[in-house]
């Protein structure tokens, strides 16, 4: 029985169960059945086909929300730095930009969003951003705008003194900012966007198509395309440029920003300048501070200086060498911080690999140090992103299988084994 609400919420919401672990999905059935007067399986399993409250209260309990305000901070640095050079909006045009950020969770992304338009003084009345989210008690605590410590991760916090109001335990939002942001119910799987063809000049959508399979990533993928301007910007999660992106779209190789615009069918007897155009704008423009994190971002909220600006050349993909360095050389600090118990000194590396690279063996370690911490639901989350992107990363595949079997799948564990075997061969 438990395979038919497996089943039910891969057609619901496109969730492949394998992504956050059966054991997981399994856990939050049973609490959801646990807690209502339900007889059995198959009784709980008709009140979900028959009532869309009941599914909305086991897709809460099944999709855990972990994000927090400027998470991997370089995107909002190139959506300031496009909008500061005309890219996206030339000074001449009147016209309202509109930025969709999809799924939205609890509010931080948008609300990020906000904040670092507010900051490069782009006119309110000429920006629309939508949030939209599959669950209702996440949009909820969205529209409230408060919210505690987890929230605020990044290195520098000084935007929370410009934008919030401190409360006993937790911090308030402005209502400036809270209005900036239209918040509504929606699936980008099942629901039909068509009449918002062409719509938004910007698009975030991070860490969502990791929990599909990967036909259902094909279809969310077209819609991303087809809801984006022609000349418009997609963001993904790390984890998520992957080949059902790349045939929709082009990467702008901006480094750490995971960043896409739309291919597009051009004459053969047209050269396709859009380098040409990628080269100019580095050359003539330059990018705001970095928004959420370290020193800059009070630069930015007090007036920054023409020294602390960086030129846009420098998100630009470096030498492919010189990535693999400073990846091996973060992820080997963080292991050895890990190694030593100081595990909030590994993570706190960690989100810095993660900030620039795709890196499995960042997300391998933040599990480990998640799972030291007592975070298990967390860890099994990194364990399954690291064997995202590489199906044979033996580590991973050893602690998942220890993890799930700790919480009695048994099966699963036995199939993870099997394949670190055949991975250490």
């Amino acid at each position: 029985m438990y395979k038919k609400i497996e089943t039910l919420l891969k057609e619901k919401i496109g969730l492949d169960v394998n992504t956050v672990g059966v054991a997981s999905v399994q856990s939050a059935i049973k609490r959801c059945l646990e807690g209502y007067s339900y007889k059995d399986l198959d009784h709980y399993h008709q009140v979900l086909l028959d009532s869309e409250a009941e599914l909305r209260r086991l897709v809460e309990a099944v999709v855990i929300p972990e994000t927090w305000f400027f998470r991997d901070d370089v995107p909002f640095d190139v959506l300031a730095s496009n909008i500061n050079s005309n890219w996206l909006m030339p000074e001449d045009s009147a016209r309202t930009l509109r930025i969709l950020s999809i799924p939205c969770s609890t509010g931080e992304e948008p609300y990020t969003i906000a904040m670092a338009l507010d900051k490069i003084g782009f006119p309110v009345e000429r920006v629309q951003i939508d949030a939209i989210d599959i669950s209702q008690h996440s949009l909820d605590k969205a529209k409230r705008g408060v919210y505690r410590d987890n929230s605020f991760r990044s290195t520098d916090l000084s935007f929370r003194d410009v934008y919030f109001t401190k409360l006993a335990d937790s911090y308030r939002l402005k209502s400036r900012i809270r209005k900036r942001v239209n918040f509504r119910q929606g699936n980008l799987l099942r629901d039909d966007f068509s009449e918002m063809k062409d719509s938004y000049d910007v698009i975030f959508c991070r860490n969502l198509l990791i929990y599909f399979d990967s036909k259902d990533q094909q279809l969310a993928v077209r819609k991303l395309y087809d809801l984006l301007t022609p000349e418009g910007v997609l963001f993904v999660g790390h984890a998520e440029a992957n080949n059902n992106v790349n045939q929709l779209f082009r990467s702008l190789r901006l480094r750490g920003s995971f960043a896409f615009v739309k291919k597009r069918e051009f004459n053969a007897s047209e050269p396709d300048n859009y380098d040409t155009k990628i080269a100019e704008f580095s050359k003539k423009h330059s990018a705001m501070p970095s928004i959420g994190g370290k020193k800059s971002s009070l630069s930015l909220v007090q007036g920054a200086s023409a020294a602390d600006s960086k030129p846009f050349s420098t998100y630009m993909v470096r030498n492919k060498f010189d990535d693999e360095l400073d990846e091996h050389v973060l992820v080997s600090k963080a292991r050895q911080f890990a190694d030593e118990g100081c595990l909030d000194e590994a993570e706190k590396i960690c989100q810095q690999v993660l900030e620039r690279f795709s890196s499995a063996d960042a997300f391998y370690l933040m599990g480990v140090v998640y799972e030291a911490s007592n975070r298990s639901g967390m860890a099994e989350s990194m364990f399954r992103k690291a064997i995202y992107l590489v199906p044979d990363h033996t580590e991973a595949l050893v602690h998942l299988a220890l993890h799930v079997e700790r919480h009695g799948s048994v099966d699963e564990a036995l199939s993870l084994r099997r394949r670190a075997e055949r991975a250490g061969l």
